[in-house]
């Protein structure tokens, strides 16, 4: 688990046993980004987001299979903007996680700030330099 500005965390794939335990914790939030039936073994969506259930937490699945689109970026802004924190996000290894808190936090950031942030945690998301310039710019016109 890595720690990003913000209240937020990122890793690989959980299973319900961990939600409880970062609930727990105090994780009020858990952002799946993991695709279901990415691979064998991986806990469904249904039942992470009945674990959140139990648990009385925030669940958001918002999976990123491929690349970034419109609708996925808005997506995580919104849960990133509205959801109580801290917040676990997490797919298979934390690093569409990761660029995805970059679109999410870019405004409070900045580009260099983001990459930076992901950087330390261990992401190299400077392919996504050019795509956070063209959100920025189109967030500023709205």
């Amino acid at each position: 688990m890595k720690e990003l500005p913000g209240d937020v965390f990122i890793a690989g794939q959980i299973l319900p046993l961990q939600m409880e335990a970062l609930a727990e914790q105090g994780i009020m939030t858990f952002i799946n980004n993991r695709p279901d039936m990415e691979a064998p073994l991986q806990p469904l969506s249904d039942l992470l987001s009945d674990t959140a259930q139990k648990l009385g937490v925030d669940y958001h699945h918002i999976p990123m299979a491929g690349g970034l689109t419109p609708g996925l970026i808005a997506a995580s802004v919104t849960a990133y903007n509205e959801m109580p924190r801290p917040i676990f996000a997490f797919c298979a290894s934390g690093m569409r996680s990761a660029a995805l808190w970059c679109f999410a936090h870019v405004k409070q950031l900045g580009i260099d700030g983001v990459l930076s942030a992901v950087a330390d945690i261990g992401f190299n998301l400077e392919q996504l330099r050019t795509p956070l310039q063209g959100f920025v710019a189109q967030e500023d016109t709205e």
